[in-house]
């Protein structure tokens, strides 16, 4: 049965329209408890069962760790983030950690300003950009993976599936009208409206876009003509917003919209969220389930960088994002090293078992046994 949404409840008879809408806030409110119980968005335990128990990291007397650890960047990962301190300072009540999602460029420019002690990015440091970075370099660690949804509001319709082809038509202004000819033929069921459509994207520098237009350029480079990066010159007809938060919050209110958006952020504004045709050929919706399979087979390399952007297998979610905290190898003192080892082994053991949770798929236990390894880089 197709979803009751209340937009279109509210074209039923007042006393059926009360019945459904009760029925609807009844459903609404254990999907909140089930959601905050288990991952999010999955339609399989599968997410969730090779995170039973921490992984092994360090072994590590967080009670005695003591300083101030601060971090900037990503919005996408910002979610995470804020689970990840939570939980850290029960374990650790000497060190305040902070972090302020400011968007992938401005935390790598913090990093590099010496500003903050960590940033997080789901975007690499370009190579001109490297020479800015002193401490002895960086290292990146990465932290979890999850998917970019492709989130609409469109009136009197919940269940779409895309194309890359039609998404970079779409994204790039080409594709103008939701009865478009490329969105019939991807959705030959679905009742489309005749009425523009309104491209919402990030207007500050972010992975999140850096992602999704890399992805577009491989998975349509025929169709994709804007380039690939933090920041893409966006056709003057699109709506910029800031922050992945700002790009669900445009969209929930803007009939006739579609914009990119990380899963956590999706799923608490309530957006609806299409299925995308994978390299395989498969359409394939948005879960956690899907972005492990996008990460099956990865190469990693030396440095714990990746790319699981259309990845190939059935069942991968093609827009599946890393995302990582970068930081200096070489600390200012002793205090501040011990802090952040001790952030980071806590971030790549124990908030891999809550990341499902809160809408990230956690690291596969090779790649988080690397990022451990590479903890005894870190010096002062």
């Amino acid at each position: 049965m197709e979803p009751m949404t209340p937009r279109k409840a509210a074209t039923l008879p007042g006393s059926m329209r009360r019945r459904l809408m009760m029925m609807a806030a009844a459903t609404l409110a254990l999907a909140t408890v089930a959601t905050a119980c288990s991952d999010v968005k999955t339609s399989s335990t599968a997410t969730t069962a090779a995170a039973t128990a921490a992984p092994t990291g360090k072994t590590i007397d967080y009670a005695i760790l003591t300083g101030t650890l601060n971090g900037s960047g990503s919005s996408f990962q910002d979610t995470l983030e804020q689970k990840a301190k939570t939980l850290f300072a029960a374990k650790a009540a000497k060190v305040t950690v902070n972090y302020t999602k400011s968007g992938s460029s401005a935390g790598k420019t913090d990093l590099a300003n010496q500003t903050k002690q960590f940033a997080g990015t789901d975007s690499l440091v370009k190579d001109a950009d490297k020479p800015t970075f002193k401490g002895g370099g960086i290292l990146y660690f990465p932290v979890a993976a999850a998917p970019i949804t492709i989130s609409f509001h469109v009136s009197d319709v919940t269940d779409l599936s895309f194309s890359p082809d039609t998404l970079a038509g779409i994204f790039g202004a080409k594709i103008t009208s939701w009865d478009a000819p490329e969105i019939k033929a991807d959705n030959p069921g679905a009742t489309l409206p005749s009425k523009s459509i309104a491209v919402v994207h990030r207007s500050d520098g972010s992975g999140t876009t850096s992602n999704f237009t890399k992805y577009l350029k491989k998975a349509s480079p025929s169709v994709w003509t804007l380039g690939a990066g933090d920041t893409v010159l966006w056709p003057t007809s699109t709506i910029g917003a800031e922050k992945n938060s700002g790009v669900a919050s445009t969209i929930s209110t803007t009939d006739g919209s579609i914009g990119y958006v990380d899963l956590a952020d999706a799923v608490v504004a309530k957006l609806d969220m299409a299925k995308v045709k994978n390299k395989s050929g498969k359409l394939v919706a948005p879960t956690l389930v899907a972005a492990s399979a996008a990460l099956d087979g990865i190469d990693v390399k030396p440095d714990l960088t990746y790319d699981p952007l259309d990845a190939p297998g059935a069942a991968a979610y093609p827009i599946t994002s890393p995302t990582w905290v970068i930081v200096y190898k070489q600390q200012p003192d002793a205090a501040t090293a011990a802090a952040l080892i001790g952030y980071l082994n806590f971030f790549l053991t124990d908030v891999q078992v809550a990341a499902p949770r809160v809408g990230y798929a956690a690291l596969s236990a090779s790649l988080q046994q690397k990022a451990v390894a590479q903890l005894d880089l870190i010096t002062s």
